[in-house]
């Protein structure tokens, strides 16, 4: 789950996150600082997160490797700062130009993966790249995991695609500046895989480092040869080729629910 106002133009993120980060106890007050290689933790003192710091600065050093390993270049100074809190209420969102990331840690929820990473490095790579699109390369690798009327269910998370109405498995729901849902993030995410399974890699991060809100379109056309109405059939067969999740994930947990959700 992203914090919400990352699925509105980004311009809007900075003045509303900082009232997030207020009304939430953050203030550089009363924070504890763990320096890792690459990033800078914070905790506060008698946490979850103090308890177990060994196991979150493995995790975030990991989630940092992958980072490193999947884009094609990433700045580590100055370091990222890490905020580690309990009951956070989004469970993560970045503040991409303080380069921070800020994860709800504690017994019932540890959010450790590199997407809010990635969202630091790739707006540093091009920061004009729309934000659904941006939104959707962090979502390529993740993963949702879900227990259900007693079964285990593992799949990538942009397989999610498959319940969205496939009138809008277009590339004209992927270069918004915005996103309201995961249905607009997992759209975006099965182009993202789209293109770099069809362009391959180096074509794609070429195509990334071009890419701005307004010329989506032509660079399109000039980086896969075709027109818009041949690339977005491509699209859309390729969609229909992902496997489908189990109907398990259509069941969204609820006080109502729960005994089903084990």
């Amino acid at each position: 789950m992203h914090i919400k106002v990352k699925m509105t133009q980004r311009k809007r993120v900075w003045s509303i996150g900082l009232i997030l980060v207020f009304l939430s106890g953050c203030s550089k007050a009363g924070w504890k600082v763990e320096e890792a290689e690459d990033f800078d933790l914070y905790y506060k003192p008698g946490t979850y997160a103090e308890a177990h710091l060994d196991d979150a600065l493995k995790s975030y050093t990991n989630a940092m490797k992958l980072v490193e390993h999947v884009l094609p270049a990433i700045n580590k100074t100055p370091k990222v700062k890490v905020y580690l809190h309990e009951g956070l209420k989004h469970k993560g969102y970045a503040k991409v130009e303080k380069r921070e990331v800020h994860f709800r840690y504690d017994a019932d929820f540890r959010l450790t993966s590199s997407h809010e990473f990635l969202h630091i490095f790739l707006y540093e790579l091009n920061p004009h790249v729309p934000i659904r699109f941006e939104e959707g390369y962090c979502r390529i690798r993740e993963r949702k995991r879900k227990r259900f009327q007693g079964q285990d269910h593992d799949i990538l998370y942009y397989q999610l695609v498959k319940f969205v109405d496939p009138s809008r498995w277009t590339i004209e729901e992927v270069f918004h500046d915005n996103y309201k849902d995961d249905d607009d993030g997992n759209i975006a995410a099965a182009y993202v895989v789209y293109m770099m399974t069809t362009l391959g890699e180096p074509r794609f991060w070429q195509f990334y480092r071009g890419l701005d809100k307004r010329n989506w379109r032509a660079l399109t056309e000039r980086y896969f040869g075709q027109d818009l109405k041949t690339v977005d059939q491509g699209f859309k067969a390729f969609v229909q080729s992902i496997p489908n999740p189990p109907d398990a994930f259509r069941h969204k947990y609820s006080a109502e629910n729960e005994h089903l959700h084990k």
